[in-house]
């Protein structure tokens, strides 16, 4: 292994850890967190403010990291003589995807905007499944689901090259 290819083992390391305590994190919020919060009526919207003001500090810490490792990536890739068009087709969706994801992160910086407390209401379960869907992927819930795309788009850029490699 020669020292370049440390390098990029350290950068593909650090930008995986980094999406995976940003989309992990989102998990955990909204499977558990968010469900506990809501149990927690009392103290809801104090703790909320708290768990938010962590949490932007680690999303702001895995933008930045995803964006200089990520640059780095795309760059040694798409310098390879192995890829082609679908790969640069697939890698420009997979960061249309995460720039996507860093502006609805920035959108939703103030605590009560990314990790609400809302006591359901009696109207939200009355509401029409259109509705539903539409608050369902937003905010938060479309940060997760942008960044699970992300994460197969990831695994596909990486089976592109690796049947690149094999063609040659």
């Amino acid at each position: 292994m020669t020292l370049s290819d440390g390098f990029l083992l350290v950068i593909r390391w650090l930008h995986a850890l980094a999406a995976v305590a940003w989309v992990g994190g989102s998990l955990f919020y909204l499977m558990v967190l968010r469900p506990a919060i809501r149990r927690q009526a009392e103290r809801a919207q104090e703790l909320s403010q708290a768990v938010a003001a962590e949490f932007r500090t680690l999303v702001d810490l895995c933008i930045l990291v995803l964006l200089l490792t990520g640059a780095i990536l795309a760059f040694d890739r798409l310098s390879r003589r192995y890829t082609d068009v679908n790969y640069v087709v697939v890698l420009g969706i997979k960061v249309a995807l995460a720039i996507w994801m860093f502006a609805l992160a920035w959108a939703l910086r103030r605590p009560e905007r990314y990790l609400v407390y809302s006591r359901p209401s009696e109207t939200s379960s009355k509401s029409s499944p259109l509705r539903r869907v539409a608050r369902l992927a937003s905010g938060a819930n479309l940060i997760l689901i942008l960044g699970i795309l992300v994460f197969l788009l990831a695994d596909l850029l990486k089976l592109l090259f690796e049947k690149a490699i094999a063609a040659r």
